[in-house]
């Protein structure tokens, strides 16, 4: 048994409980619903002004779609800024892109 993979395991569950119990969830919530539309309809305008053909568009869409990475965490904590609003993105957009991910490719397709 690796401890390393065993740590890196239960990382996401120990994240998403800390979330819940620090209050922050609802921030994250707002802030990856506005994060969600403002990038599915930006990718569409850029889409729409390049005249993309509806295959690359849609890819288009869908990429800017995914959740927040957690890179950005890591800058956030290094650069001083504020971390923990980061650290709920990343776990709210990665749940909350189990149900808008399909949707966004069901719309495009």
């Amino acid at each position: 048994m690796n401890p390393v993979l065993t740590v890196a395991g239960i990382v996401a569950p120990v994240a998403v409980l800390a979330l819940f119990a620090f209050g922050g969830i609802g921030r994250a919530v707002w802030l990856t619903l506005l994060r969600t539309a403002l990038c599915l309809g930006v990718g569409a305008v850029v889409a729409w002004g390049l005249q993309l053909d509806p295959v690359a568009a849609a890819v288009l869409i869908l990429q800017v779609s995914t959740p927040v990475a957690v890179t950005q965490y890591m800058l956030a904590a290094k650069y001083g800024g504020d971390a923990e609003a980061v650290a709920g993105l990343v776990i709210v957009s990665t749940l909350m892109a189990v149900a808008t991910l399909p949707l966004t490719l069901a719309f495009l397709i």
